[in-house]
């Protein structure tokens, strides 16, 4: 690689960096175009990652984390390296991953790419173990969700000034956010990850820049069964008090969104060919929109269909020699 190459990897590195930075930063003006496109804030790092390799990831993630820094806090530079450049940087590089097939007992001649299951438990743990690190450095807690608790009450008070909650309604809230938000975060930011992969890698390879053959999302999204026992040690964690048991939810909720999605996929995949494919999947998606508690039954899917599909390709042909 010459030195020409090297500053254009540098550059487009830089420049994704910046795009991630602005993204995150947009979230201050409250515009619902704002909060959308800090969703898909990961993207631009994974596509320079996916297409260029991981010194422009890293140099990306490196102008992320700076910008947000200067321009924000050290709270929300902390949020973009842990949540957004950390695993955008390392989906880039497993994604570009391949060795030869034979390997594992595959066929000779053609290439076994990173499972795509593989990716998500690990951006699943990568997502929980950040959320601990937020939560330790905000000091969420009791005392935290009280306050949020408080905050929440009052505004409900300023749409309805009639209303009125007792004490045993407002420490009920508290516990309930105790208790859930930290599973929805991870929870949320994991669907958050996956989609950032699914734009990436459709970007990368419409620009020609994707190695990684192209997969079938149904038949790949997956969790690995090892997923299963972690999301069971972090359920078994989540039950300790304190600290701990709030770093086991964190884990358990991200692990969580990961089967969840695994589950719906499943569905995408077994109602090829029926006739009423559309409308299995409109109820499929409305119920967990409108009941929500059906969430669960697309979890326990996931984790009855854990496994791994790998992708294969046959090696790209050597470049030829030039003559002298």
């Amino acid at each position: 690689m010459n030195q020409t190459q090297t500053l254009q990897i540098y550059g487009i590195g830089a420049l994704a960096g910046a795009t991630t930075a602005l993204l995150c930063l947009g979230m201050a003006s409250g515009s619902m175009l704002a909060v959308i496109m800090f969703f898909i804030s990961p993207v631009p790092l994974m596509v320079a990652g996916l297409g260029f390799g991981l010194k422009a990831a890293l140099t990306g993630a490196l102008f992320a984390v700076g910008g947000t820094f200067l321009f924000a806090n050290g709270l929300v530079a902390a949020l973009v390296a842990l949540a957004i450049a950390g695993p955008a940087c390392a989906t880039g590089y497993w994604l570009n991953m391949a060795r030869p097939a034979e390997e594992i007992g595959g066929p000779s001649g053609q290439l076994a790419w990173y499972p795509l299951a593989d990716v998500l438990f690990a951006n699943a743990l990568f997502t929980g173990l950040a959320y601990v690190v937020l939560g330790a450095l905000i000091g969420f807690g009791p005392d935290l969700a009280r306050e949020l608790a408080a905050e929440l009450i009052a505004r409900f008070r300023e749409t309805n000034p009639e209303l009125v909650f007792s004490p045993e309604g407002e420490a009920s809230l508290r516990d309930f956010l105790l208790t859930i938000v930290p599973i929805a975060q991870p929870f949320f930011w994991m669907l958050t990850l996956t989609l950032s992969i699914r734009i990436a890698t459709a970007i990368a390879r419409r620009s020609g820049l994707m190695k990684r053959p192209q997969e079938d999302w149904p038949l790949a999204l997956r969790m690995p069964r090892t997923a299963t026992f972690a999301f069971l040690v972090a359920v078994l964690i989540s039950l300790v008090p304190g600290g701990l048991g709030l770093a086991g939810s964190s884990i358990a909720g991200a692990l969580g969104a990961g089967f969840t999605m695994a589950g719906l996929a499943v569905v995408h995949a077994r109602t090829r060919g029926m006739s009423g494919r559309f409308v299995i999947l409109l109820l499929a998606y409305l119920s967990i929109v409108l009941i929500g508690f059906t969430v669960l039954a697309f979890f326990v899917i996931g984790i009855f269909g854990a496994g791994r599909h790998i992708a294969l390709s046959k090696p790209a042909p050597p470049n030829p020699t030039p003559k002298s």
